[in-house]
This record gives C-alpha cells, structure tokens and sequence, in this order.
C-alpha cells in the first residue's frame, strides 16, 4: 500500500501557476493521500471543487471536510441568489472504499493580531484488501506551539479513545428505519498524517511518539529529508514494522509543499 500526504496549497504550485490536474498527477499511484489546503467555492478559482476534480482524475473514493467555511454567495442583476460556500481544508483520497468518516474541528483560539485559520481533521476507516485501516488526516496551525498543543493533545485523544467511542453509528436500527447496517468496523491499526506544521526539534513531535505512535520514515531510516520537515506520517506499532520505503518527491513544483510517501507491505 503506498500513502501519501500532501499540502497542495489550493493547487497554485511553487512556480505561481494554478493547476490541480498536475496535482491529481503526482498521486497517481498512491493509494490512499492525505491532502491539506484544498479549497471549494472560492471565487479566485472558479468556485472550483477540487476534491471532485482530483477524485475523478484519479478514480477514487474521496472525503473533503472544510473546517474554515464562510459565505460565497453571488446575486445577479434580477435579485436571485446562487447560494454558495467557500470552505478550506482536509481531503481523504482512497482506491478502496471509506466505510466511514467523521470531519471534527480542532481547537482554535482567537488570535488578537496575525492570521489563523479554524483547523480539523478527517478521522476515517478505509477497506484496504488486507483489512480496515484506521486514517487520520489533518492540518495544524501555522502560528506556534501556543495554538497547535492543544489540537495535538485533541488529535491524540481521538486516536486513543476510538474503540470507546466507536464509529459513526452503533448497531443496526429498528425494522421501521432506513438504517439497518450492522456497526461498522474500528480496527486497532491508524495512520495520522498532514501538515502539523511542526518539526521534530518542536514539543509537540514528542506527544506524539510518548502516545505510542512512531514517524514512518524514522521506522525505515530515513530522514524524508531533512529536520526541518514539518509534513509527517505517523503510524502505530502494529504498523510500523510493515513500513518498507519512505520518501519526499523533492521534483515537482506543483505546490510549495512536497509530496511525502510511505509504504507498507499491507
């Protein structure tokens, strides 16, 4: 299985030209990716859905949850309203299907000066032909440590305590109701991966590897590359021994982040 998280900085890439095909392109033969700083209803591009676009592209099943989400509404010259939304975060691409998925909100504190942005994350089970993995995508604040603790502390609270609070329904409702599906799988093994925006000198690398967790390219030897990486995959202990290659594509200038993969003999 072959995992990708990438920040696709709303597709403009680091030579300044918009284009989420090229995007689609360099995840051609991943998986299941991650993606951060996907945009939807947004005048500057069109109002273009770029989760639909790369998901199509690619064929694959998707999940897009925008925890910064405000008006984009337009009305013409007759008064009729064409209501819209403009929304900024985290997609889940995945070849197989999300049996289910839950877009939650991570906390935010009002900055009195400087820019932020409300963050979250997607918390997903995907049916890998091996079995269901457990994946969380994210994106942490920018502005320092003051802001990302508590979202890591959020983060990892929800990777612990998911047998205790279970999917997104338990059960199978009554024969007079719509929903008759047994409750759907919680399996021990997770991926956590994004922009966290932090490095492995800042405190919040640490919460993550006292919680268990152990970074993907540090379980094969590599450094993907480099101390100053702030974009990570980090996976449980059931996982990291099936971790077989793990790299950056420093060679394309689609955005000003780059790609990182990892695979996993699954």
């Amino acid at each position: 299985m072959l995992l990708a998280t990438y920040n696709i900085h709303y597709g403009v890439g680091a030579d300044g030209r918009y284009d989420i095909a090229r995007i689609a392109d360099v995840l051609a033969d991943a998986d299941i990716a991650c993606l951060q700083e996907v945009v939807r209803g947004w005048p500057q591009n069109g109002y273009a859905d770029q989760t639909a676009e790369i998901g199509r592209k690619l064929n694959r099943y998707y999940r897009f949850h925008g925890p910064m989400e405000a008006d984009s509404s337009t009305v013409d010259a007759e008064g009729r309203i064409t209501s819209r939304r403009r929304s900024f975060g985290n997609v889940l691409l995945s070849r197989w299907p999300i049996a289910w998925s839950r877009g939650v909100m991570l906390p935010k504190t009002r900055l009195a000066e400087g820019f932020d942005l409300q963050r979250g994350y997607i918390e997903a089970v995907v049916m890998a032909p091996s079995g269901p993995i457990r994946i969380y995508g994210t994106h942490l604040s920018h502005v320092g440590s003051a802001q990302r603790l508590p979202q890591v502390e959020a983060l990892l609270a929800a990777v612990r305590d998911a047998e205790a609070k279970g999917a997104t329904w338990d059960g199978g409702g009554p024969a007079e109701f719509m929903f008759h599906e047994a409750a759907p799988p919680m399996p021990e093994a997770a991926i956590v991966a994004g922009d966290l925006n932090f490095t492995p000198d800042h405190a919040e690398y640490p919460k993550f590897t006292d919680a268990g967790l152990l970074d993907a390219c540090r379980s094969v030897g590599e450094t993907c590359p480099g101390d100053g990486r702030i974009d990570h995959v980090f996976v449980t202990p059931d996982l990291a021994p099936k971790v077989t290659r793990a790299w950056v594509d420093t060679g394309t200038p689609a955005s000003d982040h780059w790609p990182v993969f990892v695979e996993l003999a699954l």
